[in-house]
């Protein structure tokens, strides 16, 4: 129902609405906001009704975007006639409040609150996650001069190593530990910590050194060669270590442990930067939260954060390799779907693909075939009133076998091949991989790669347990977990290996660590937690109908299944 109009100030009868409404529409269009027609005639109907039109269309903009946002943790660019009902409700609310000042000021005045709107926020790494550069002159983190494109200069691909230098440089000094040689010659060292000698000021420094950088295989005179290198210099390196307990592989930053001769760096002890707990990060290194995404204040950061408490129930259903063209699969998310529906609704389904068991091709049965996995499902999800009304979102991050170009982060999913799920059933959310989840101060990363069954093909020297035997399962496990939150980055191999839009490295990042990360692939599944942080790697709901249930104010990691029909 639209508002009376005698419920907001300043109202008036309006003639010439033509070039009212291409005024206002401006506004939106501005956003990339688009309005469908009977959503386009409500805003008209109500604009009329005001002596400044323009400077309400303004305010009614940034309330949609907030609604919306509010509501399905991203703003959407079709605005239908439901969304603008139910934001002219809001602003009807707010004016009855008796807010202080005009209507303009009070809807204003709701803003911060509708930022916040459930708690929950999901972010579209390619537009809400802007980078953020370490500057070593202040030792502080601001927002890059550059924002991301497509299409960048070379100089980004340089940029990329250089920014992991110095975020898992500094990350190392933290805890004290250890040292750079200028600043223990300058003011001397503490018992118990260690000498960090920079690759670059290894020349003319004999005996053993510690020194940190990217340990890489290059190839040189027609053979394959391990280096290591900082910003401004590289060493041959020759690998006196012939195995280790932890995982190192090419392309990764590494402490070296060893000795320069004849031009020539020889490592007999190699280890990782290790990973520092978030609580530690977040006092020591004061890297603003907005890193992970979006931009809620902290004021508003601290708000979610003491709410939490008192929403202690909202826990997520994390699925991977979903494959909608299988009866099999659309049989298992019936069941479970319809236990969660008489039980408890969860906060949110994490569908991670691939959507289809085979890759998608772009011809017309390829098509067809794609749109029906997502109808059946869309018929299945529209009978869960208990769902929807308890506001539960469906998010979709894309796999490798779905549409678009396999580059990361892969764009969300387009609505003409996902049959305008999101348009036909409420909070359905078409995420980007990776995508980034904040339940009220509670940050979750959801990846869907075989990052963990490409690791091992990149060891720098064999895996052995501590003891020097044969890697274990278990201990190959922990070791790929510890080396990706080390490395503080979601797929830390070489760039030729990894696809990664060079301009958007930053949306990989694991820094600070967040609460928990999943990884979705076809691999077994297995949760551990290391520096503070949870890990799961989601098995896939298409082989054994496996998922997990993560309660993130509880921390608490949940391993479950759907039996099969009895008979």
């Amino acid at each position: 129902r639209n508002p009376p109009a005698e419920s907001f100030s300043g109202l008036r009868t309006c003639e010439g609405g033509g070039g009212m409404q291409r005024a206002w529409l401006r506004e939106f269009n501005a956003l990339g906001l688009q309005l469908r027609p009977q959503a386009a005639k409500l805003v008209t109907e109500f604009l009329s009704l005001y002596e400044d039109p323009t400077q309400m269309a303004e305010t009614l903009v940034e309330y949609t975007k907030n609604y919306l946002r509010s509501r399905q943790g991203r703003v959407e660019a079709f605005i239908d006639a439901d969304t603008i009902r139910s934001v002219l409700e809001c602003m009807q609310q707010v004016s009855a409040a008796g807010s202080a000042g005009s209507t303009q000021e009070a809807a204003r005045q709701g803003i911060e609150a509708m930022d916040l709107g459930d708690g929950i926020q999901i972010y579209d790494v390619t537009s809400e996650v802007a980078p953020f550069d370490y500057r070593t002159t202040t030792k502080e983190w601001a927002p890059a001069l550059e924002p991301s494109t497509l299409f960048p200069g070379p100089d980004v691909k340089a940029k990329i190593y250089a920014s992991r230098y110095h975020l898992l440089l500094q990350r190392t000094l933290l805890e004290g530990k250890y040292v750079i040689d200028e600043e223990a010659s300058a003011t001397g060292i503490l018992p118990g910590q260690l000498i960090l000698t920079k690759v670059e000021s290894l020349q003319g420094n004999p005996g053993p050194k510690t020194t940190f950088g990217l340990l890489a295989r290059v190839q040189s005179e027609g053979k394959r060669q391990w280096t290591i290198e900082d910003l401004h210099k590289v060493y041959p390196v020759e690998l006196e270590v012939q195995e280790s307990d932890h995982l190192m592989t090419d392309g990764s930053f590494v402490l070296a442990e060893g000795r320069l001769e004849g031009g020539k760096f020889l490592i007999k002890n190699l280890d990782l930067p290790g990973a520092v707990p978030r609580n530690m990060t977040l006092v020591k290194d004061l890297i603003p939260r907005q890193t992970f995404g979006g931009t809620l204040t902290d004021a508003q950061l601290k708000i979610l954060e003491e709410s939490e408490p008192g929403n202690p129930d909202g826990f997520y259903v994390v699925l991977s390799e979903v494959h909608l063209d299988s009866g099999r699969v659309l049989e298992k998310l019936t069941d479970l779907f319809q236990g969660y529906e008489e039980s408890l609704p969860p906060t949110a389904y994490v569908f991670m693909g691939s959507f289809c068991s085979s890759p998608f091709v772009t011809t017309a049965e390829g098509i067809r075939s794609y749109r029906d996995g997502f109808e059946r499902l869309k018929f299945m999800l529209r009978g869960l009133s208990n769902h929807i009304q308890s506001g539960t979102r469906f998010v979709f991050v894309p796999g490798p076998n779905d549409p678009g170009a396999q580059m990361l982060p892969h764009v969300a999913l387009p609505e003409y091949l996902t049959s305008d799920l999101a348009k036909d059933v409420p909070n359905v959310v078409m995420g980007t991989n990776p995508c980034r989840l904040r339940h009220f101060s509670r940050e979750l990363v959801f990846f869907r790669h075989d990052v963990l069954r490409l690791l091992r093909r990149h060891e720098v020297v064999p895996l052995r347990e501590p003891d020097g035997g044969p890697a274990s399962a278990a201990h190959a496990r922990t070791e790929m977990v510890r080396f990706l939150l080390d490395q503080a980055h979601l797929v830390p191999l070489p760039l030729e290996q990894s696809n990664i839009l060079w301009a958007y490295d930053h949306t990989l990042r694991l820094y600070p660590l967040p609460h928990a990360v999943f990884i979705g692939g076809v691999t077994q599944p297995f949760d551990t937690s290391y520096a503070e942080c949870k890990f799961c790697s989601v098995g896939p709901f298409s082989r054994e109908a496996e998922f997990y249930a993560f309660h993130p104010v509880k921390d608490l990691m949940e391993q479950c299944g759907v039996p099969d029909r009895a008979g």
